[in-house]
């Protein structure tokens, strides 16, 4: 039986197998190896990120306990929704800053269904999901109280509008509140001041 030489041809030269060469990748390898399973890393490293406390796909988040505090200080608790209704006039004063808050408020959570203008012709209309939101800016929803277009943001829709009482704060509502009606009278930006 002939034994094999250690020799490569690779473009017209003659390579040798270099025996330490090859102990030197392997010896790396196992240092890589064991450095990993150190107490430095955990094991499995796949898992970390998915096996976390967190909110899933199509899945509710999770409400905070009645009356608790929320970041930034004020009780979360959520009044009766028939007296709030009856607020004629919001407690936030309509300014230009709190119309630019709740703008800014109103297009991270409101346009994706009621549109930038609030007209009802947001993104969820284009993905035919089968429901169409309020249109803001009709006579019938400027004709509401204040107070009932801050109960829905805060308790939601009596059919399909979910309550954003864990999105938006109090005081973040009555901002959209302001700009709702700013949408709805785009001529009167300084009244009620």
């Amino acid at each position: 039986m002939k034994h094999r030489k250690s020799f490569r041809t690779v473009a017209g030269k003659a390579w040798g197998f270099n025996f330490l060469r090859g102990l030197k990748v392997c010896a790396a390898i196992a240092f890589a190896v064991a450095f990993s399973l150190s107490s430095a890393h955990s094991l499995p490293w796949s898992w970390d990120m998915w096996s976390q406390d967190s909110i899933q796909p199509y899945e509710e988040p999770v409400l905070f306990p009645r009356e608790s505090i929320s970041t930034d200080g004020k009780k979360t608790k959520l009044e009766d929704r028939d007296s709030v209704e009856l607020i004629e006039k919001g407690p936030v004063p309509q300014s230009d800053e709190s119309i630019a808050r709740g703008a800014k408020v109103f297009k991270e959570q409101c346009a994706v269904c009621h549109g930038l203008g609030g007209l009802g012709d947001g993104i969820i209309i284009k993905k035919g999901l089968g429901f169409y939101p309020v249109n803001l800016t009709t006579p019938a929803v400027a004709q509401r109280t204040d107070g009932f277009i801050y109960a829905y943001i805060r308790y939601g829709g009596k059919v399909m509008m979910p309550p954003y009482s864990e999105n938006i704060s109090e005081q973040d509502a009555w901002h959209v509140v302001n700009y709702v009606r700013k949408l709805q009278n785009p001529g009167s930006s300084k009244e009620n001041q």
